[in-house]
């Protein structure tokens, strides 16, 4: 029976290849899309669920009186909690790598940059990397200890084995000795770093990172098997206000896993982060599989005149419509399966250009689930599609057929028509969609930030620079093609280092402010283009104050009024106020403005010291030439590692970025997708009004009549899409736009260009078949009937 089925179908292919091109591409690229998608998804959720007791590592995280959650806290929280709470197997405080610069690390003649983090002596114990050299009870125990991935061994050394007891020179200036060796960490870990100090370590250079006041450091457990979380929070609650004069904020442990799809609070609790890219996607993969079954149903009923007389002799013969019914769904499912084959091939040719897109290193591997999930997904498209046409073409009664006559019923007008409304329905949403995405993207990089991103590198402050950063920045100065340059201990893009640790004259018990801390150096304010809204800025020309700068959302959220010369105390030092800066943004759009303070960065301060030089437009190319010879001159045999500012504010919206990539190109082939349907539809219309139109030729009627006439009806079933799809989509990205705090508003212009991209799509695809049965000879057609 299979064979024979599998004959049938291929026979049936080659006997009307238009429209098995047609089908073959629709549910080709509908199951690509839906395989693309799909390995995204798993990508996805398999992000940080690699390591060996998943199920008990979590982080502790700060939640606000105000339900705000900042998953920074003291560095002395994890040892805390290990010492006081006994379901705590293990715990460690991480400085991770996003808080610092590529290090500069020296073996030999050989020096290499390579991102690195300080971590507690258990951070082994809990995160299951897995280590080639080394025990991981003891590897991070020594404050001298260094533990090196296997890559960063290659480069150095050029091996990998009998490297215990090896030293390496951090920053040309202290020696550490190498105590393990750790694998490649995967490519599905959110953490990437080459490798780990000890963070007792830190402790002796950044003091503060064991302050109770302070918040910076990770912390992270790994609690005993069946320890139950909601117990364990009510335990750790109130750490900080036990040891601390911070007494508004209580600890909570979040499942370390968890926070990179669900990592959105709002009100303190979890309500999302992207997972809801996940869904979103789910849901485009799930629609364009619909169009896809949808476009084979219309096409294969479109053609069903063609294999009347089939059907009608089958039947006369003896044949059953369950059997007619096997056999058209089994020639379904068979082309569904052709389509795999071709789907396959087209992920194959596209994943490598998809994970540049993604940023993703997904491959395509023969596994058991992936395999799975093709087969079924296959299997069900087949079903779904072939189902319709199947109980249509099994239903005719053998003596009309024969006789050439097919009955359409006002129900199958109804599906048939209704399917095609579904499809532009979602069409339209997808454009819709599209072009949301494209102005609320559009609004960020145009919109004002409060200061000035364009032709800024950035740099950090390293080797001998380190402690003479004031003295470099005047010999950078006066470069041609650099118009201004400043240093900063801040990113100025994204969250780097916040405190709670602020208070003043006439501050109320309900107060609870966590504020965004920045050293600057002088200029700061000029070369970044900050506007201040009273006061001055930092000058050296003040000996002996100790000043502080706040900016406008902070004054405003302490109720201090003429601010300028009173005094708050910072970490228990006092300060004065000279200055208030007009806000900027620091984070992204998602984002409102935060408080943020400003200290005069010291000649003093460490390597997270960044500099920043802005370049004369044009001159980029010398500018960094000369900035590189310069840097060589104060540190030879360091690399010269730089960035552009406006690059690293790209990087907050990478994920807004992919949306947008990917929504273009899924609503294209979803668009592409419902053509094919509609262009079926219309041939089916065609063939069956065919001794209409002829009779209309023969008394009169003229070509651009009887073409008008067809497309009418295709583009009645458009406007209703457009009718059902406009609230949709205006709810859809309503939604969407909510997560920024501040965004675009959508504006009828929005609605009124997609849905005349629709009309005009839909009138190119149907004019196609409708001239041509305009055109056609009406003697012959009729001669036919």
């Amino acid at each position: 029976m299979f064979r024979n089925n599998f004959k049938i179908v291929w026979r049936s292919l080659l006997k009307d290849r238009q429209s098995s091109i047609l089908n073959l591409v629709g549910l080709s690229t509908g199951l690509a899309c839906t395989l693309l998608i799909y390995l995204w998804v798993s990508d996805e959720l398999h992000i940080n669920r690699f390591f060996q007791k998943d199920s008990q590592l979590f982080q502790l995280m700060e939640r606000y009186t105000n339900n705000g959650v900042n998953e920074e806290s003291s560095g002395l929280l994890a040892e805390t909690a290990a010492h006081d709470i006994p379901q705590v197997q293990y715990a460690a405080a991480v400085a991770p790598s996003g808080w610092f610069p590529k290090f500069s690390l020296t073996v030999n003649d050989n020096t290499i940059k390579a991102s690195g983090q300080y971590a507690g002596k258990d951070y082994f114990n809990i995160f299951s990397y897995k280590l080639l050299d080394g025990a991981k009870d003891q590897v991070l125990a020594d404050k001298s200890s260094i533990v090196i991935s296997e890559d960063l061994a290659m480069e150095l050394f050029n091996r990998k084995d009998g490297l215990i007891g090896e030293t390496i020179q951090l920053e040309h200036d202290k020696q550490f000795h190498i105590s393990g060796v750790f694998e490649r960490i995967p490519d599905r870990s959110t953490e990437k770093f080459d490798f780990v100090l000890s963070f007792d370590y830190l402790k002796e250079v950044s003091p503060w990172v064991s302050k109770w006041n302070a918040t910076g450091p990770h912390n992270y457990v790994l609690l005993k098997e069946g320890t139950n979380i909601d117990a364990f929070n009510r335990q750790i609650a109130n750490i900080i206000p036990r040891h601390s004069s911070r007494k508004k904020v209580e600890i909570f442990a979040y499942r370390y896993s968890n926070n990179y799809l669900y990592g959105k609070f709002v009100n303190g609790k979890p309500t999302g982060g992207r997972i809801e890219f996940v869904r979103l996607f789910s849901i485009i993969a799930a629609f364009i599989l619909v169009i896809a079954c949808i476009n084979f149903m219309n096409l294969s009923t479109a053609k069903a005149s063609k294999r009347l007389k089939e059907v009608g002799i089958k039947k006369v013969v003896g044949a059953s419509r369950r059997q007619l019914l096997y056999q058209f769904i089994s020639e379904s499912i068979l082309l569904s399966f052709f389509s795999l084959l071709l789907a396959v091939i087209m992920v194959t040719l596209i994943l490598p250009a998809f994970n540049q897109l993604t940023d993703k290193h997904i491959v395509l591997r023969p596994d058991k689930e992936l395999i799975t999930a093709a087969v079924v997904i296959t299997f069900i498209t087949g079903l779904l599609s072939g189902s319709y046409p199947a109980f249509y073409l099994s239903g005719f009664k053998p003596v009309l057929v024969l006789k050439g006559k097919l009955n359409t019923s006002m129900g199958e007008l109804f599906a048939r028509k209704g399917l095609v409304v579904f499809q532009f329905t979602l069409s339209m949403i997808f454009i819709v969609a599209v072009l949301v995405v494209f102005k609320q993207m559009r609004y960020i990089q145009s919109e004002h930030l409060g200061y000035n991103k364009d032709n800024v590198l950035v740099f950090n402050s390293d080797g001998r620079l380190l402690g003479n950063q004031e003295n470099f920045v005047e010999e950078l100065k006066r470069l041609p093609a650099v118009v201004s340059a400043t240093g900063t201990s801040h990113n100025l893009v994204g969250h780097n280092y916040a405190t709670s640790g602020v208070t003043w004259e006439g501050m109320h018990d309900q107060q609870d402010l966590v504020y965004e801390v920045a050293g600057i150096g002088h200029d700061f304010l000029q070369t970044m283009d900050i506007r201040l809204a009273e006061g001055r800025d930092f000058s050296s020309d003040f000996k002996g104050e100790a000043p502080i700068i706040f900016n406008q959302t902070a004054i405003d959220a302490m109720g201090i009024k003429d601010p300028i010369g009173k005094t708050v105390t910072f970490l228990n030092a006092p300060k004065r106020i000279v200055g208030v800066i007009k806000d900027f943004h620091f984070e992204s759009f998602h984002e409102a403005v935060k408080p943020m303070l400003f200290l005069p960065q010291t000649s003093d301060s460490g390597s997270n010291y960044k500099i920043l030089a802005r370049i004369q437009a044009g001159r980029e190319t010398e500018a960094i030439a000369r900035i590189r010879y310069l840097y060589g001159s104060w540190n030879k045999g360091y690399v010269f590692d730089y960035r552009w500012l406006d690059g690293a504010f790209q990087w907050q919206y990478r994920s807004e970025k992919n949306v947008e990539a990917l929504s273009k190109y899924f609503a294209g082939l979803a668009i592409l997708i419902s053509c094919l349907g509609l262009f079926g539809l219309a041939a089916f219309t065609a063939q069956r009004r065919r001794k209409e139109i002829s009779i209309r030729k023969v008394v009169g009627a003229s070509t651009h009549q009887i073409a008008v006439m067809l497309s009418m009806g295709f583009l009645k079933l458009v406007c209703v899409a457009l009718l059902i799809a406009l609230p949709v989509s205006w709810w859809i990205m309503n939604e969407w736009l909510h997560s920024f705090a501040y965004r675009v508003d959508m504006g009828p212009g929005i609605f009124l260009i997609a849905g005349v991209v629709v009309i005009l799509i839909t009138l190119c695809t149907i004019s196609i078949q409708s001239i041509r049965a305009a055109v056609a000879n009406p003697v012959k057609n009729l001669k036919a009937e």
